[in-house]
């Protein structure tokens, strides 16, 4: 084991930066300091990407834990362990990050050359998501459905930051330009012809954040979410959510424990409650036992 000590607390990015420059092992983790692996997870991930060496990376699944080590249990994306082509995982890409963690992946350094971005809080959050992108336009993706890290959520990681700072949508908006114009040289139509839909679930997305925040009682920031919805997609002023939405901003505080409670009891709104089926060519792979 090779420790990289900095001569000073220059942060996380310098961190990342020190960690991939003198990285030697035939494989990588970015592991932040808030998440665990669990003992299974470099067994499954080294059998996935030694049996399938086109696989630039393994995916896991996770499990929540807060601050008081509880668990909260969620469904893996998708529902089956397997091989994923690239260019279909790029086009899923542009509808979801898939990972919340980046701690969920372990890379094959080889296929990381060239690929990662690093710099500020951007870069920290975003990097990775281009890493994969780029990796995924040449390379095929391992998932592995059984949830092999504890992701650890708590009000003062850089979560909570991102939360606040609507990163969560802006991040990805930019993103998802980013990801047709990468696409482009390697003649990824699909991913190309999805930035349309991508920026109609990004609207849709902040309605899901408004309602998080009223159900923390954070009004500021779900006031803020609300009308970024409309700024990235004004046609969503008709969809159900927003009209429930802009009803509470002008019902008393009865009306709008309400409202809060149906969003609250509302399935699939405030967090993804069901697995999706993996994309057209995917392979089901065996976990290694």
């Amino acid at each position: 084991m090779t420790l990289t000590c900095n001569r000073k607390n220059f942060g996380s990015d310098a961190n990342f930066a020190n960690c991939l420059l003198n990285v030697r092992g035939k494989y990588f983790v970015e592991l932040c300091s808030d998440d665990a692996l669990m003992p299974e997870f470099v067994k499954q991930c080294v059998h996935a990407l030694e049996t399938h060496p086109n696989a630039g990376f393994a995916m896991v699944h996770r499990t929540i834990i807060d601050e008081n080590g509880r668990r909260t249990e969620e469904p893996p994306f998708y529902n089956q362990t397997c091989i994923i082509p690239g260019p279909e995982q790029a086009a899923v890409y542009m509808m979801a990050s898939v990972n919340p963690s980046i701690s969920q992946i372990m890379y094959n350094r080889k296929m990381t050359h060239g690929k990662g971005v690093v710099g500020g809080i951007a870069a920290r959050w975003y990097g990775t998501r281009i890493m994969d992108f780029n990796i995924c336009c040449e390379s095929d993706m391992a998932y592995i459905k059984e949830a092999l890290l504890l992701h650890r959520l708590h009000s003062g990681n850089e979560s909570a930051r991102v939360a606040e700072n609507l990163m969560e949508i802006i991040g990805p908006y930019v993103l998802q330009h980013q990801f047709a114009e990468i696409a482009s040289p390697y003649n990824l139509t699909k991913v190309i012809e999805r930035l349309p839909q991508s920026l109609d679930k990004l609207g849709h997305l902040c309605l899901r954040y408004c309602a998080r925040s009223l159900c923390v009682n954070d009004e500021r920031r779900a006031r803020r979410y609300f009308h970024l919805a409309v700024a990235i997609m004004p046609e969503i002023t008709g969809d159900p959510i927003f009209k429930k939405l802009d009803e509470y901003w002008k019902s008393d505080g009865s009306e709008k424990f309400r409202i809060v409670e149906t969003l609250r009891s509302s399935g699939n709104l405030l967090n993804r409650g069901v697995s999706y089926d993996p994309p057209p060519g995917s392979i089901p792979i065996e976990v290694n036992t």
